[in-house]
């Protein structure tokens, strides 16, 4: 997710991420219903929020040090 948001982001630091939940799922390769409970924690974790269906990632270091 976090190579998505630099995509989108650019010159905008809050950059929203506007792609399909189903789309998210095949790029990550996790069935959508997974995508769907991880998205739900990292919200929980204030990590990103949903706003309008759009993806915004509020603490993408975190989220990067996820990978580590």
């Amino acid at each position: 997710m976090v190579s998505i948001h630099r995509k989108y982001k650019k010159n905008n630091e809050n950059a929203n991420i506007d792609i399909s939940r189903e789309n998210l799922a095949n790029i990550v390769g996790i069935a959508k219903e997974s995508l769907i409970r991880t998205l739900s924690d990292f919200k929980d974790e204030r990590l990103i929020d949903i706003v309008s269906g759009n993806i915004v990632i509020i603490n993408e270091k975190a989220l990067e040090q996820m990978l580590n």
